[in-house]
This record gives structure tokens, C-alpha cells and sequence, in this order.
């Protein structure tokens, strides 16, 4: 069994299950609404929860809120075949949802059902439908079709727009509690693996810590990490963490440029240099440095939170559906962030 294929067999994962739960009753009292945003950070399994609950909706021998996994509808959905499910993802090149492929999701939803049960739609990543896209989801929004139903799964909600979202009726997808993450993840994990460094590294999203755990990803996480680090004092270009950022995912790198900056922030504001048990040592490192300067406290902690709110706003760029260059506005905040007034030198 694949990787993904285990995963899906366990949803809904602990974190999702109240989510489901309200689902599964509404299904089954014939009140589910046309549309659904799913939202919440990368890490909680959000497509795997849409994908799951649509072959419920379309298996024929579903009990106790589960799909059978065995029917003929079920089978096919396993396939990547079901005629009634259709999804729709930003283009490859583009990394945008377009309005051709809005309009054919509409026409999808508009013909009579193979199997005399409902027709589905799952829209990934959202946000990234340009305004033409977007407008073209609003008619089909406001023009529901019988027995349809659409799921659009967003990480960023806040990009899409605001008479899209207040169409649909909306489920947020919270970061469960550190201990219950780690429960679970305990469970995932091989014996010689440290589920606390993961999670932590994670950000305390489960499934973002097992795919820590089953790739390099955490090495080039923590690679990444003292490059940024070692940058501030002039061991690293820019050019050599814009690289390495491409690998990580700009989305991704910028998340853990803001966790460092956080750290540094809280060291000068509190005037110590303590930091956490499972804080990487780069940032350690860090955090001793910064103190040791004769720079006022103020103007780095100035200095820092300026990049972390250019930083907020390039991850927020990144997550638009204006199709944005990754690149550059990686550079742009490596460039900020190499002549931040830390007074560090090598």
C-alpha cells in the first residue's frame, strides 16, 4: 500500500473528526450545503478529508459514516475514474486555476449523473483562481444545481475572494493541540525516530513532521536554516539560499525565515539569550551572536520585525492568484534580510 493510500485509510485523522462528524450528519439528514471551503494550514490533510468524504457521498454500500472501499463507485474512486467526481487544480506552468477550467467544472455539474447519485467537484488550492476564474465560480455559486456539490480546499483562504467565501459554507481546519499531534505522530513513526524534533520542525502540523520523516526534507529544512543564519554574517550568498529555498518551496522557506526571525526578536525584547530545548542550533548560535553586538536592542529588534512583516507580505504574494515570481520575491527578502542593522559581523 502506498504511502498515501495508508493515509487515506486512516481519515479522518483525530483532528478532523468533528469536522466529519457534522458532515456525516447533515448527509445524512439531506441538509449538506451546495459549497464547502475547506481551510487551513498545509499539514492537516485537507484534501485527503474532501477526497474521502466524496466517495462516502458516492459509495453505494456506505455504513456507519465510512465508505465500503469495496462497490463498484468506490473502486473507481481508488482508480482516479469516477465519472461523477471531478477535480480541478492550478495549472502546472501557471500555478493558476483559469476560468476554462471553472467553466468546465460548471458544465460537469450541469450533466445527468452515471451513477444516479450526486455529482462532486473539488477545486485544490483555491485561492490561486484568477479574477476571471473567480467570477465564473460566483455564477455557478449563485446557480446551484440539484444534487451537486463543491469543495474548494484552500491554505489561504484570506486570498480568495470575499464573495466566493461568503457563498460557501465554511470549514476551518485547526493545529490540534502539541500533544495530540504528537500522539499521533508517535504512531506513524518508526521506533528510532524522534517524533518531538519533527513536530517541532513541523511546526506542529502531522502530516507536514511525517513528511519530514519519510524524505530529506528535515536535513534540507535544517540545511536551509543555517544558511539564512550564516547569511546574516556573510558565510553564505543569496544566491545560495534563493537555491535552496526553490527546493524547500519559497512558501516553505519564508515559514521558517519567520520562525528564526520570531526567535530573534524574542531574545533581543527579553534581553536573554535562552531559547528552546528543540530550537535548531543555527538559531541558538544566533541568538548568542545578536547579544554579543554593541547594536541598541531597539534598532534590531526595529530591523527584524520590518523584514518579518516584508515577510508576511511576500508569503502573501506567493499565495495570490496573480501569479507571482517565486524567485524574486525570494531574493528580495534574502537581500532585506542579509542588511538587517544586526551589527553582526564575521
Amino acid at each position: 500500500m502506498s504511502n498515501n493510500k495508508h493515509l487515506a485509510s486512516r481519515v479522518p485523522f483525530p483532528w478532523q473528526s468533528a469536522h466529519w462528524r457534522r458532515l456525516d450528519r447533515l448527509r445524512l439528514n439531506n441538509q449538506l450545503a451546495h459549497a464547502y471551503l475547506i481551510s487551513g494550514s498545509a499539514g492537516l490533510g485537507l484534501l485527503f478529508f474532501v477526497e474521502k468524504f466524496a466517495q462516502l457521498l458516492l459509495c453505494a454500500k456506505s455504513t456507519e459514516g465510512r465508505a465500503c472501499g469495496e462497490c463498484k463507485e468506490c473502486v473507481l474512486i481508488e482508480k482516479a475514474s469516477h465519472p461523477d467526481l471531478y477535480r480541478v487544480r492550478p495549472q502546472a506552468a501557471s500555478r493558476v486555476v483559469k476560468v476554462e477550467q471553472i467553466r468546465k467544472a460548471s458544465e460537469f455539474l450541469a450533466m445527468t449523473s452515471h451513477s444516479g447519485g450526486p455529482k462532486i467537484v473539488i477545486i485544490e488550492q483555491s485561492h490561486q483562481m484568477n479574477l476571471n476564474a473567480a467570477n465564473a465560480m460566483l455564477k455557478t455559486l449563485e446557480e446551484p444545481n440539484p444534487e451537486s456539490y463543491l469543495f474548494l480546499v484552500t491554505e489561504s483562504s484570506s486570498a480568495m475572494m470575499a464573495t466566493v467565501r461568503s457563498r460557501c459554507q465554511r470549514l476551518q481546519f485547526d493545529v490540534p493541540r502539541f500533544e495530540d499531534s504528537l500522539e499521533w505522530l508517535r504512531n506513524q513513526l518508526l521506533d528510532n525516530e524522534d517524533e518531538v524534533k519533527l513536530l517541532v520542525a513541523g511546526d506542529n502540523l502531522p502530516l507536514r513532521a511525517l513528511e519530514l520523516a519519510k524524505s530529506d526534507a528535515y536535513e534540507v529544512q535544517q540545511s536551509f536554516i543555517a544558511d539564512v543564519c550564516d547569511l546574516l554574517v556573510g558565510q553564505k550568498s543569496i544566491r545560495h539560499c534563493v537555491l535552496k529555498a526553490a527546493k524547500l518551496g519559497e512558501q516553505v522557506a519564508i515559514g521558517y525565515m519567520l520562525h528564526v526571525t520570531i526567535q530573534a526578536v524574542k531574545s533581543a525584547v527579553k534581553g536573554s539569550t535562552e531559547t528552546s530545548m528543540e530550537c535548531p542550533p543555527p538559531i541558538t548560535h544566533l541568538v548568542h551572536a545578536l547579544r554579543r553586538t554593541e547594536r541598541n536592542r531597539k534598532v534590531q529588534v526595529e530591523g527584524l520585525l520590518n523584514f518579518y512583516q516584508s515577510a508576511l507580505e511576500g508569503r502573501k504574494q506567493l499565495a495570490s492568484s496573480s501569479n507571482p515570481n517565486p524567485q524574486l520575491i525570494m531574493e528580495s527578502l534574502l537581500q532585506q534580510w542579509a542588511q538587517m542593522p544586526l551589527g553582526l559581523t564575521t
